[in-house]
């Protein structure tokens, strides 16, 4: 049976993805500079992210068919650690006298700094309403009936096992 996705959880599993596009940005904006002036590729970072980015998008596509442990995992990991690395950051550079994009680690002028705290702000704005949204009334009613759904169909396959086991 096809469910459909109610508004909150619809927000938060494109806000999320928002959030996972603005990383990959982000890498991107990091390394090309490094490249442009022919420095080696940061094949470890690179590939890290990758892995991390992809782990991501399959939370939230689990996320998106009901599965409440992806819900829990999502906030832990992007609300909890990459909300709060940002955060950490900014206030290490304030802390340090440097200021918040010294902290963020962005480097630069014009545009480059215009386009990098620009991620930046998506990044957290996504993040922040996804994670609101996910707890919604609608998205908590989805994420039970998929609970329930699971719990009915296992009760239903326990049922048959148990039957199959008495007829033998």
């Amino acid at each position: 049976m096809e469910r459909t996705l109610p508004s909150p959880v619809r927000w938060a599993t494109i806000l999320w993805s928002v959030a996972i596009a603005a990383g990959i940005t982000e890498t991107s904006l990091a390394v090309a500079p490094g490249l442009a002036e022919g420095g080696a590729v940061p094949w470890l970072a690179l590939v890290t992210r990758g892995l991390l980015y992809t782990f991501s998008a399959l939370l939230v596509a689990w996320f998106s068919r009901g599965h409440g442990w992806a819900r829990i995992t999502l906030v832990v990991l992007m609300t909890g650690v990459g909300l709060a690395s940002v955060l950490v950051s900014m206030g290490l550079g304030v802390l340090s006298g440097f200021g918040v994009f010294v902290g963020l680690g962005y480097e630069g002028h014009g545009a480059v700094l215009l386009v990098r705290v620009a991620h930046t702000l998506v990044y957290v704005g996504a993040v922040v309403v996804a994670t609101v949204s996910a707890f919604l009334p609608g998205a908590n009613r989805y994420f039970r009936g998929a609970r329930d759904a699971v719990a009915a169909r296992d009760l239903r396959h326990t049922g048959a096992s148990l039957s199959r086991a008495a007829l033998a």
